[in-house]
């Protein structure tokens, strides 16, 4: 989550002009495909575990904030007998040096790339994988016609390698690096972003599997109102927003991959934006026409049923992370039969921005939740939070750390 103003901004453009919503290139709608996943599952979640993915585009301080206190959270629901959901962290390195490869992809895989902030002889959105020096995105505002279609064979052997078969890495690649007449081009996501991007593949094929269910999406960073990407930082608020060689993470790339993933997409009962103005997120439908937010989450997660974004500036990541760790412990206590979880809480909102609660109503679309004040809430009673006043890193707590999914 950011603490920045709205400001001003310059719009670069990538290669392949501007994507929508109608470009996913899928035969079927998601709704349709997830009836039918939803048919052959059906009594099979209970088994299943419970994932939530915390993606990051501001890697900076997450690693004791807003990580740890969702995770404390989520401890707090299985201690409370709420049932036990588990977290895969998606991440750029964290400042202490720890780096999240190894929950997407396995320990044994991760360990067999090196990305250019690792190794200083690669370049921005390259990964060396064994001999292979492979380019996932652009180090340049203006990459020619013969380095954006030999991304596409470089993808290919990052798929495979992050396991992937033929016929998902073949269906990734038509779906990112391919426009709506087949020609090739790069990804939506900025250079710096294809390591997230990566790993958000990965997890979603995991899923597709069988492995576990995407219970919860969380994406969190910085955000331009009105645009279609959330962007990470280096440093201290500097900020990494180019559209082609940045660390911008675009929601068009998450929507194509809904198509290549739809049983996974169709776990994924909450979505949370930990990010300003997400209220106004430049999404539009097949016929061009502006989507809200919460239209654009049910398109590309057609079983979700709660929604949390920012209408203006979200807060620092500290007293952010407040919010995601109840938001967590209110969507465990929903899920146990609780049908007012939702109603109340006692961070709603800052000087600056407003946090906006949504769950879907009789009519099966969401509507904004309206929350009253809960004195009870552990951030009421305790502005220290779940996760201690010491701001360790997550990777540094025993007890927290078994609640991050490592891939066996």
């Amino acid at each position: 989550m950011p603490d920045h103003s709205t400001r001003s901004h310059s719009s670069s453009t990538t290669t392949s002009g501007t994507s929508t919503s109608s470009s996913t290139g899928a035969g079927t709608s998601n709704a349709d495909m997830a009836d039918h996943v939803r048919a052959l599952t059906e009594g099979t979640e209970a088994e299943r575990e419970q994932v939530v993915i915390y993606l990051t585009q501001n890697s900076v301080t997450h690693h004791n904030d807003e990580i740890p206190e969702t995770l404390a959270a989520l401890q707090r629901a299985d201690q409370q007998g709420l049932g036990k959901t588990s977290m895969i962290p998606i991440s750029d390195p964290f400042k202490g040096g720890h780096k999240t490869g190894q929950y997407a992809f396995g320990q044994e895989t991760a360990a067999g790339m090196k990305w250019w902030y690792e190794d200083n002889s690669l370049k921005d959105g390259q990964v060396k994988i064994g001999d292979d020096v492979l380019t996932l995105g652009p180090s340049s505002q203006s990459p020619t016609d013969s380095e954006v279609a030999a991304m596409q064979a470089d993808w290919r052997v990052a798929l495979a390698h992050v396991g992937l078969n033929e016929e998902k890495t073949q269906a990734v690649i038509d779906a990112l690096l391919k426009d709506s007449q087949g020609n090739a081009k790069t990804t939506d996501s900025g250079a710096r972003a294809t390591n997230e991007l990566l790993q958000l593949i990965s997890v979603l094929n995991r899923a597709e599997m069988g492995e576990f269910d995407i219970s919860a999406l969380v994406l969190s960073g910085h955000h331009y109102k009105g645009t279609d990407y959330i962007f990470g930082e280096i440093g201290d608020h500097q900020y990494d927003s180019n559209q082609v060689t940045g660390d911008t993470l675009n929601l068009n790339d998450i929507e194509a991959l809904g198509a290549v993933f739809p049983k996974a997409c169709a776990e994924v009962k909450s979505v949370m934006f930990s990010a300003c103005n997400t209220h106004e997120i430049d999404q539009q439908d097949a016929q061009g026409n502006e989507m809200s937010t919460q239209d654009w989450v049910q398109s590309v997660f057609p079983n979700v049923e709660n929604m949390s974004n920012w209408e203006g500036i979200a807060p620092g990541s500290d007293y952010g992370a407040f919010f995601s760790g109840e938001y967590m412990l209110d969507i465990a206590r929903k899920d146990s039969g609780d049908q007012t979880a939702m109603n109340d809480a006692y961070f709603r909102n800052t000087s600056k921005g407003d946090n906006m609660r949504w769950q879907t109503g009789a009519d099966g679309t969401l509507q904004q939740t309206s929350i009253a004040k809960n004195t009870g809430s552990y951030t009421y009673n305790d502005y220290k939070g779940y996760r201690d006043s010491n701001h360790e890193a997550f990777y540094q707590r025993e007890d927290l750390m078994k609640y991050v999914l490592k891939k066996k």
